[in-house]
């Protein structure tokens, strides 16, 4: 089971370390210059829009997600004695599970319905 356990880790650590901010930064640039209408078509409906009435729209995309990393078990050693017949067992290593929280909030300014800017904050705004 622990073979097991190490290759999913060791996949999941190949398919995440693809993913960088560098390339999300290089998705998000290259919408600058686009019409509002593609970024909707492609990525949805924004969760907020506001609009300053004076031709600029902010459109803000939100996601998260929960990450849990299940504990690994101690390493046990048993020593015995054999002068006072006793047995001394003493643990080692393991670590606890643990749940991370992960979010992204991506932000496009809109001027006279072209991308003009965009911005990006949080832990998880990465693109592949």
């Amino acid at each position: 089971m622990s073979i097991l356990k190490a290759l999913l880790v060791c996949c999941a650590a190949l398919v995440v370390g693809c993913a960088t901010t560098e390339k999300y930064e290089a998705k998000l640039a290259s919408w600058v210059g686009s019409p509002e209408g593609d970024l909707i078509r492609s990525w949805g409906p924004p969760q907020q829009v506001y609009d300053t009435g004076s031709g600029t729209k902010y459109l803000t995309y939100s996601s998260s997600r929960q990450v849990y990393i299940p504990g690994t078990a101690p390493t046990y050693t048993t020593n015995y004695n054999p002068y006072t017949y006793s047995a001394t067992t003493t643990s080692s290593g393991g670590s606890p599970a643990q749940t991370f929280d992960k979010a992204c909030q991506t932000n496009f300014e809109v001027s006279n319905g072209t991308i003009s800017s965009w911005s990006w904050k949080g832990n998880d705004c990465k693109s592949q």
